[in-house]
């Protein structure tokens, strides 16, 4: 536990280093809050660019706070994921190849510490990240558009989190297989390739995480929900294996591991 302490603080050091602790959370806010201020102004700024019709102006609806934050969630979906595969392909990849995780591993510290310190990292990142910007949305779509109730705000919320920790969770599984930019591909053509097929046929992707997708954006817009116990629980089960997995694969590559042998 002590060495997977110490492992944690290192990586979160390197993250405030390399300044990914700063760039990433502000990235997301950025992305996130343009889409309460657009959905607000529209109209205004279709008026200062004085190429659409008054008559047409005036028909556009602004949208209620519920669909706008539907519109926020389907921006962590997309290039949510995106920025944090790619910030987090080199997360093992790049250690191992870079010789760094044999000088770790040599001295008494185990595989599974090494793996879990890894992960933390990621997972704070991402909380950072998410949370900042999540809350920075809800005040301006509450602000502009209407108030937003927290009950199913945090629901959506918490559903779009367990998304983000089994991308990452993938993520890391495939850092440890793979070099760093395989790793980040294949990531995303999982991550997509679950979406979609949730998409296209529901029944028989009900049991991949992509269903917490459709579950949040039925939640936040206030629409009937079937309980989300079984989509929890599968995925923090492929967290699980994720991990697991690349704790066994890394003992497997034959870096020294006086713990883990």
């Amino acid at each position: 536990m002590r060495q997977a302490l110490y492992m944690y603080r290192k990586e979160l050091l390197g993250m405030t280093r390399n300044y990914q602790l700063l760039w990433i959370p502000i990235v997301f806010m950025l992305l996130v809050v343009m889409q309460p201020v657009t959905s607000y102004y529209m109209p205004d700024i279709l008026a200062a660019s004085g190429s659409v019709p008054a008559e047409l102006i005036s028909k556009i609806p602004i949208p209620g706070p519920a669909e706008v934050m539907g519109s926020v969630l389907g921006q962590y979906s997309t290039f949510g994921v995106l920025i944090l595969v790619i910030a987090g392909m080199q997360v093992v990849a790049g250690e191992r190849y870079g010789g760094t995780a044999a000088l770790v591993l040599v001295r008494p510290v185990s595989s599974a510490s090494f793996i879990s310190a890894k992960w933390a990292g990621q997972m704070t990142l991402m909380l950072v990240s998410f949370i900042a910007s999540y809350a920075m949305a809800w005040y301006y779509t509450a602000l502009l558009l209407g108030p937003v109730p927290w009950r199913i705000g945090f629901i959506a919320g918490g559903l779009y989190i367990l998304w983000l920790m089994f991308a990452l969770s993938l993520n890391l599984l495939l850092s440890t297989l793979l070099r760093g930019s395989a790793a980040a591909v294949i990531s995303l053509l999982v991550v997509a390739g679950l979406s979609l097929g949730h998409s296209l046929a529901p029944a028989w992707f009900a049991w991949s995480p992509a269903r917490l997708l459709m579950l949040a954006n039925a939640v936040i817009i206030g629409s009937s929900v079937e309980s989300a116990f079984a989509s929890v629980i599968m995925t923090s089960l492929l967290c699980l294996a994720c991990i697991g997995i690349a704790i066994w694969s890394l003992r497997r590559q034959g870096i020294p591991d006086l713990r883990g042998d």
